[in-house]
């Protein structure tokens, strides 16, 4: 057999000093980073609770890295135009994000056509926020626990109403989830937002909905609404006298979330240190209590558990959307 020749002890040097300057050079990158600003992008316009949200942590988080962290919103397409643009970034750790429910777990299978995949095109960083829905019904109607609701749907079926925010919306897919395990069939009727649907449910056009604290509560204390059930795991905090669903059908569990991602390919160390600053903040206990009067609870993660979070809601939201035959506006 031919023995291939050996480097000369000249070229072996010089191959060395390469590796030893190219390796240094990107460990010291990564121990130094970040040495400039870091674009932290919403994926909805500005004043809505993912920004609001997002904008009390990320000052506790400057504090913690050094360098500014600059909003930037871009809305559009129920948060998938953000989202995507966190996927397309550089995973240098000066693009991340914020990623929802909807964004992350519902467009995804709703479309093909969101331009990036929520198991395959992220680094996960951190859960930030959880919440849970509350299944309202109008002040002036007879129904006053969720078994009377389920029980006027199931003697005629089709008639009892409910509204969302829009095809695929987080209050569609609750009442769709609702349905499908109570087995009975409910009236959809959309609405091209939560505040148009809010209303007419005040207004006793529609039978009940399902909407987030922040925007629930005030109508639940002003007497327009009431509160006959949650989605969580436990009673909300806002509502302890009110059950959740699971209490009637055991199993029912729909808990929202917001959460931080970065491009695929982030290099552990940055993901690690980014991890850490967003735990920091969310373990100040003032900024929980400001979460809680929102009706948010914080909710700090490791990055595997948000991954595994993704995928399982991925997976619940994909049968429900199959199951109904849900097809994007």
């Amino acid at each position: 057999m031919t023995e291939l020749p050996r480097p000369t002890t000249r070229r072996r040097g010089l191959l060395l000093a390469a590796l030893a300057a190219a390796l240094p050079a990107t460990a010291v990158a990564q121990a130094n980073w970040p040495t400039r600003p870091i674009r932290y992008i919403v994926p909805f316009p500005p004043g809505g609770a993912t920004d609001v949200i997002s904008r009390p942590i990320l000052e506790v988080v400057r504090e913690e890295l050094g360098q500014p962290v600059i909003v930037e919103n871009i809305g559009g397409a129920g948060g998938s135009l953000g989202v995507a643009r966190i996927a397309r970034a550089a995973p240098d750790g000066y693009t991340i994000g914020l990623g929802n429910t909807g964004a992350m777990t519902v467009n995804p299978s709703l479309s093909a056509e969101t331009g990036y995949d929520p198991l395959k095109d992220f680094t996960p960083i951190s859960l930030l926020t959880e919440y849970d829905n509350i299944l309202l019904v109008p002040a002036a109607s007879p129904v006053r626990t969720l078994q009377q609701l389920i029980d006027r749907a199931r003697a005629a079926p089709n008639s009892v109403s409910y509204a969302s925010a829009g095809i695929g919306s987080s209050n569609h897919l609750s009442s769709e989830l609702l349905g499908s395990t109570a087995r009975v069939n409910f009236l959809h009727v959309p609405y091209r937002g939560s505040a148009q649907a809010l209303a007419d449910l005040m207004g006793s056009r529609v039978d009940f909905m399902f909407d987030v604290a922040s925007t629930a509560m005030p109508t639940v204390r002003g007497g327009q609404t009431r509160a006959i059930a949650t989605t969580g795991r436990a009673r909300h905090a806002l509502l302890p006298d009110i059950p959740t669903i699971g209490e009637t059908y055991p199993g029912f569990e729909t808990v929202g979330w917001m959460a931080v991602f970065a491009p695929r390919g982030l290099p552990d160390a940055i993901r690690d240190r980014l991890n850490a600053a967003f735990v920091k903040a969310l373990s100040r206990p003032d900024l929980a209590a400001r979460l809680q009067e929102l009706g948010y609870a914080q909710r700090s993660s490791t990055p595997s558990a948000l991954a595994e979070r993704v995928a399982a809601d991925h997976a619940l939201w994909g049968r429900v959307i199959r199951a109904a035959n849900i097809k994007p506006e």
